[in-house]
């Protein structure tokens, strides 16, 4: 069960973080990044369901993460950007 949660959020957050378009291919990180980011959100999803916290609390705790993610963009931003080139 715990492993189809997974593998559910898995598919899901990378079908999210692949819509604003493809990245550059020439970096040898890129792919980590890609498959990283999506399986760090698909664990804390999935711990989130073993621990049976309902769905409204998913949606909020996602939220607090991406205005946290925001604010941390606005304050190291140039920082955020030469980690990700």
């Amino acid at each position: 069960m715990i492993i189809g949660t997974f593998i559910f959020y898995f598919v899901l957050f990378i079908v999210v973080f692949s819509l604003p378009g493809s990245r550059n291919a020439e970096k040898s990180n890129t792919l980590f990044k890609f498959l990283a980011i999506p399986a760090l959100f698909g664990i804390g999803m999935a711990f989130l369901s073993v621990i049976k916290v309902y769905f409204i609390y998913k949606l909020l705790a996602l939220v607090f993460v991406l205005v946290t993610g925001l604010l941390s963009y606005w304050q190291y931003g140039n920082q955020i950007r030469r980690w990700w080139k």
